[in-house]
């Protein structure tokens, strides 16, 4: 028990800084905090609604913690994630890491937008989450290459999880997708004039999901024409 629990403080020590420091912050914070503390956003950077700092500065450290559990559960679940039989991580295991990495990271920076607003600050929300948020899926982008077909992350469509070559495809292509149409949502949510920024979100959104599914159907039925070809 206490070798496991000592391999798993080295493999995930970066990941428990992610989860304890924010946590850290916000409790430092609250005594210095407004009464009330913003909880959500519109596009245009205003309020929309608060909540009392007891508990409105806990949410977001509970949520990456709550998110960071399921993950790693599932993770520890997945049979592609560890290499047999010394049990190190394979390029897969590697990536989904990665990408749980790079969300409890986005969302600890979100817990600190929050508390600097809590102490009176005000920081350009309208373009500091969509920055976060684009970074995020630019960096997921990197990984998606290495995903093997699992349950929980990736591109999860019946044309992908029925054949692993068309999931291959599919995440090959999207990994540079995503990477690419985020950096270019990145730039437009800094030059572009705030006006511009919900048009420029929903088209961004319509090139992360519909395109990747054209992308997976197009493989999927290209393999059907190849395969029927064959007979």
């Amino acid at each position: 028990m206490k070798t496991k629990f000592a391999q798993f403080l080295r493999d995930e020590w970066l990941q428990l800084l992610l989860l304890v420091l924010p946590a850290l912050a916000a409790f430092a914070a609250m005594p210095f905090a407004t009464d009330r503390v913003p909880m959500q956003w519109g596009i245009d950077g205003r309020v929309n609604w608060t909540a009392p700092k007891e508990w409105g500065l806990t949410i977001m450290p509970i949520t990456t913690f709550l998110i960071f559990g399921l993950v790693f559960w599932l993770e520890s679940r997945d049979p592609a994630r560890h290499r047999d039989p010394d049990g190190s991580l394979t390029s897969h295991g590697k990536a989904t890491r990665s990408i749980r990495l790079g969300i409890s990271a986005m969302l600890g920076a979100v817990t600190l937008i929050q508390i600097a607003a809590a102490l009176g600050r005000h920081p350009d929300v309208s373009r500091l989450v969509p920055t976060l948020v684009a970074v995020l899926i630019a960096f997921l982008g990197n990984f998606f290459g290495k995903l093997k077909p699992n349950r929980y992350v990736g591109i999860r469509v019946p044309w992908t999880m029925n054949s692993e070559n068309v999931w291959r495809i599919t995440h090959r292509i999207s990994g540079w997708l995503y990477t690419a149409s985020s950096l270019v949502f990145l730039v437009g949510i800094w030059l572009l004039p705030s006006r511009a920024q919900q048009p420029l979100f929903v088209a961004w959104i319509i090139v992360l999901v519909v395109v990747p599914m054209f992308i997976a159907w197009r493989a999927a039925a290209a393999e059907k024409a190849a395969s029927a070809a064959t007979k």
